[in-house]
């Protein structure tokens, strides 16, 4: 498995160590600190990069951090200077000098730009704010150039896709496999640990080899996944498979884990392995099948493996009394959006959270502040881009 981005993934962008990257880097780190242990920072950020090019020459910059140097005099305030030119003073609270420094530069400044171009900020409470900033002064928030729409394709025939599913139920799946790891990363970790993988079947993969240029309608792609859950199962119970098997996450849909291919992999596994079985299956097909969702999590515990949701949104999390649920295992997907919500909505978010922070990995990790919002909340199994390396 190969080992996460340092730094919470900021030292592996493949960029030079000039002095601006190197302060990005330890805004990255302190950040986190403040986070995992609640030490009180207070942050004037001046946002230079926002200002027109006339008004960036060096006699003005130099006149701005002349008006700056009484929030700097030992012990008071630390400087850091990001990549594009803004800068961050950090200082212990109550920060009185940061004010005073903040009226000083404010006058510099054109007439009633302050509140945007000198914004306070208060860690740990705002240090995903901080990380956001840090992403994007290291250009991480840059959206991918949009990739033009594909052509058309026609779905298959019924008696094509029949027998394409015929097909599967048969056919050697095991390297199309695809296996990916969830990371446990404490707070001041040096690195993050491995904590389990995850195996699904590469389901475009398989439809390219059995119906290549068709595109599938929503209930042929229904069918072909259940039916390539159901095949990789048949190969997970497989002694060679077996053997290699360390803490399984598999998701699943809900209807097969009553079904022979699971009941022989969980008979394979026997009490030992069952022990490190996860399975997570949509939250949408338990809240459409609470019989089948309330009996299986019945059977699950009486077996000795872990069953839990999949693919929990924050409309799942406000309308389902998931904290009182005492679920095992829930993976929640990070949405930015939520790094801007206001206090009423956060508050909102964090107590339908489940109480138990350790049943719940985050997918989406994709950056810095997605990290750095699990750690605000108690949370520190991770999946996403940052932690592949």
């Amino acid at each position: 498995m190969t080992q996460p981005a340092a730094a919470l993934g900021l030292a592996a962008l493949g960029l030079d160590t000039a002095d601006p990257l190197r302060e990005a880097l330890a805004l990255a780190a302190l950040a986190r600190d403040c986070a995992a242990s609640g030490v009180e920072r207070r942050v004037l950020h001046l946002r230079l990069s926002l200002l027109p090019r006339e008004q960036r020459q060096p006699r003005h910059l130099r006149l701005l951090r002349e008006a700056l140097a009484p929030a700097l005099r030992p012990t008071r305030g630390r400087l850091h200077e990001l990549p594009g030119g803004d800068l961050m003073v950090l200082s212990p609270p109550p920060g009185e000098h940061l004010l005073a420094a903040r009226a000083a530069v404010a006058k510099l400044l054109p007439e009633h730009a302050a509140e945007e171009l000198l914004p306070l900020l208060r860690l740990p409470q705002e240090a995903a704010r901080l990380l956001t900033v840090v992403e994007a002064a290291l250009g991480m928030d840059a959206a991918p150039a949009a990739a033009p729409p594909p052509a058309p394709r026609p779905a298959p025939p019924e008696a094509e896709f029949a027998a394409a599913l015929r097909a599967l139920a048969g056919a050697e799946i095991a390297a199309h496999l695809r296996r990916r790891p969830s990371w446990r990363l404490e707070p001041g970790a040096e690195a993050a640990t491995p904590a389990r993988e995850e195996v699904r079947p590469d389901l475009p993969a398989l439809w390219e080899r059995l119906l290549p240029g068709l595109a599938a309608t929503p209930a042929q792609e229904a069918a072909f996944r259940h039916a390539a859950q159901r095949r990789m199962l048949l190969t997970l119970a497989r002694p060679e498979e077996l053997r290699q098997a360390t803490a399984p996450l598999l998701p699943l849909a809900l209807p097969l884990l009553e079904e022979d291919a699971f009941l022989r992999l969980e008979a394979a596994l026997g009490p030992l392995g069952r022990r490190s079985l996860a399975v997570l299956v949509p939250w949408e097909e338990a809240l459409a099948d609470p019989g089948a969702w309330a009996r299986l999590r019945r059977w699950a515990g009486f077996r000795g493996w872990t069953l839990g949701l999949d693919g929990v949104t924050e409309a799942a999390l406000l309308s389902l009394p998931l904290a009182r649920m005492g679920l095992p295992l829930l993976r929640l997907r990070f949405a930015p959006a939520w790094l801007r919500h206001g206090a009423a909505a956060r508050a909102a978010l964090d107590a339908a959270l489940p109480g138990d922070r350790a049943s719940l990995i985050l997918a989406g990790a994709d950056a810095p502040a997605a990290i750095a919002w699990g750690w605000q909340r108690g949370i520190a199994a991770f999946e996403g881009r940052l932690l592949r390396g």
